[in-house]
């Protein structure tokens, strides 16, 4: 009998041994992702961190209209001056984008690329914020004004921006784009060829389907040009604010932005109007989604 108790007594020690051994397995913790930083790929102008899944292509319009102070109304509301973008992009991995564009203002094609190097997450891997680089060359198709001779290449200007996003909470995200822009032809020899640039994006959710966001983009070195009387002008930083209006398979955002031009560079850099005099610019983003490969499911 006694032989029994002591066998009774080390069977249930080896049960309640592996009972904690499969609690301690389950309570091992996941790997959560932050998700849905921003609604869309951009913010307004500047580039967000988010990229299309996988399979998945990605079809945007951006139109801005005529400046408010630039007799709005006998230009009909602005839509007599309105600049277009088009564009055109596809994520061969959930991790790398690549797409192409057309401008209207400087009539400018585009090719960009965008790679995700880090995403947030907590739980068993924390990691605060997101970083993704994205990079484009622009090439300006406007004929020449002068008799000079010229070769293609002073046609291209670059982008590199790196992105370091955090989502807060599940309303409020925020970034910034440290970023880079350069020139192969400046209007003259003074003028920078290379300009630097922090973008400053932020996003605050105000329902399940409506946010508000704001962009800034800050030159950080000296950057002008001289007018047609022959004074030094600085180009402004670009100021934008928006709404973003999720409906179904597309995102809308409406804007207004002191920046008249679409690509990379001239938001960035070639922004001359400013808030204050009234160089506004209402507009508008609308993208939509096409699912050309289907994702894969987990295996069991």
């Amino acid at each position: 009998m006694k032989y029994v108790c002591i066998a009774l007594l080390l069977f249930s020690f080896e049960l309640s041994a592996q009972d904690d051994l499969l609690d301690l397995l389950e309570e091992e913790p996941q790997i959560e992702y932050a998700f849905a930083t921003f609604k869309g790929t951009r913010i307004i102008n500047l580039q967000s961190n988010e990229l299309p899944a996988e399979g998945v292509m990605q079809f945007m319009i951006m139109h801005r209209f005529g400046a408010l102070n630039d007799d709005f109304v006998y230009n009909f509301f602005g839509l007599e001056q309105a600049q277009t973008r088009f564009s055109l992009d596809y994520s061969f991995k959930d991790w790398l984008n690549v797409g192409v564009g057309r401008s209207s203002f400087s009539k400018t094609y585009d090719g960009f690329a965008k790679v995700r190097l880090l995403r947030q997450s907590k739980g068993a891997k924390k990691v605060p914020f997101g970083i993704v680089y994205y990079t484009t060359v622009n090439y300006s198709t406007l004929r020449w004004n002068d008799d000079l001779p010229h070769n293609e290449s002073e046609r291209l200007s670059y982008t590199h921006e790196v992105i370091l996003a955090r989502k807060f909470s599940k309303n409020f995200s925020l970034q910034l784009v440290p970023s880079f822009v350069h020139f192969n032809l400046v209007e003259d020899r003074e003028t920078p060829n290379d300009i630097f640039v922090l973008g400053i994006g932020g996003r605050y959710k105000v329902s399940n389907r409506v946010a508000i966001t704001a962009e800034y983009g800050l030159q950080l070195n000296d950057n002008f040009y001289y007018n047609s009387e022959g004074n030094k002008t600085s180009y402004n930083n670009a100021l934008s604010i928006g709404v973003d209006i999720e409906t179904g398979g597309h995102v809308f955002q409406l804007h207004a932005t002191n920046s008249r031009g679409l690509a990379d560079p001239q938001w960035m850099a070639r922004t001359p109007g400013s808030w204050g005099t009234g160089d506004v610019f209402l507009g508008f983003n609308i993208s939509r989604v096409f699912t050309l490969k289907k994702p894969k499911l987990p295996e069991e």
